[in-house]
């Protein structure tokens, strides 16, 4: 998060750090959130968004 990227994909990281979350976990959490059922693509981007908002922010705590 420290690094001073600008691209937050710069050098393919964070592509790598999205084929490192464990999908049937993933699909877990957030059809618990929603309660509801989720489709596979949906969870892959909800996954993406999440990584995404936490890298801008600094991070934060997941309830």
């Amino acid at each position: 998060m420290s690094s001073g990227l600008t691209d937050i994909n710069e050098y393919g990281r964070f592509d790598e750090l999205k084929n490192t979350v464990d999908k049937y976990k993933a699909k877990s959490y957030f059809e618990k959130l929603e309660e509801t059922s989720i489709l596979a693509y949906k969870i892959n981007i909800k996954v993406h968004n999440l990584l995404q908002k936490f890298i801008i922010e600094d991070g934060f705590d997941i309830d």
